[in-house]
């Protein structure tokens, strides 16, 4: 893998970026460490495509995917979709795609691209060269699912019981343990844990705690982010 960030990166947030970038060669619960790769890959290209198809158009439909792909066209459609026109998804779009991608494989297709995006972006955004992705493993994936699993008022997605004691943000990826822990550990890192989100007297540096979400407010504004 590309070698760590440069100094003047904080190391817990280069430690949480080469972490969650070199676990994308993993298996996941639903996805094979290849799939996941080949599914980050369409990430990578959605972000970086300077005038991206209408949210209607997925890759599958645009012939911009592999010859044989090793996930299913339906999960690139949903990944691709979430990186580019995350703000544009309908719980009818939703159901639609969940029929053939699966509930929990909806998940982990989120949690990619959410990792992807926070790691891309990121490097870009301090003049750091993009990192090219790791090498996929084959194990199959490991099926691991949070139980007992409850049906949530505030999310589209199944979530770890008890379901709505907690924001619909934070619930989001609980059905899969291996996601919740990665998504939170970058979390810990970019913004701030969510222990820490009780405290609104916390600090990082010399950003204050309303300086810290009004940055966050207004990045969440342009990304279209309807949370």
């Amino acid at each position: 893998m590309t070698p760590s960030a440069r100094p003047f990166v904080r190391l817990d947030l280069a430690d949480a970026h080469d972490r969650a970038w070199a676990e994308l060669g993993q298996s996941g619960a639903c996805f094979s460490g290849r799939q996941r790769v080949e599914l980050a890959g369409t990430v990578v290209a959605a972000l970086a495509d300077p005038e991206p198809p209408p949210p209607w158009l997925g890759p599958s439909q645009l012939g911009r995917l592999p010859e044989r792909c090793a996930a299913p066209e339906a999960a690139h459609d949903v990944i691709h979709r979430t990186a580019c026109h995350a703000g544009t998804i309908t719980e009818s779009w939703y159901r639609e795609k969940v029929d053939l991608v699966g509930e929990l494989a909806w998940v982990e297709l989120v949690a990619i691209a959410c990792t992807v995006a926070a790691v891309q972006s990121f490097r870009r955004a301090v003049g750091l060269d993009p990192w090219q992705l790791p090498v996929g493993c084959d194990d199959p994936p490991t099926h691991e699912v949070a139980h007992p699993l409850a049906v949530a008022a505030m999310n589209w997605v199944p979530v770890a019981a008890p379901a709505d004691v907690t924001a619909s943000v934070v619930q989001a990826f609980t059905a899969l343990p291996a996601e919740q822990d990665r998504t939170w550990r970058l979390a810990a890192a970019q913004y701030m844990s969510n222990e820490e989100m009780d405290d609104p007297r916390f600090t990082r540096g010399t950003l204050t705690r309303p300086e810290m979400e009004l940055l966050a407010m207004r990045v969440a504004q342009r990304r279209d982010c309807f949370f």
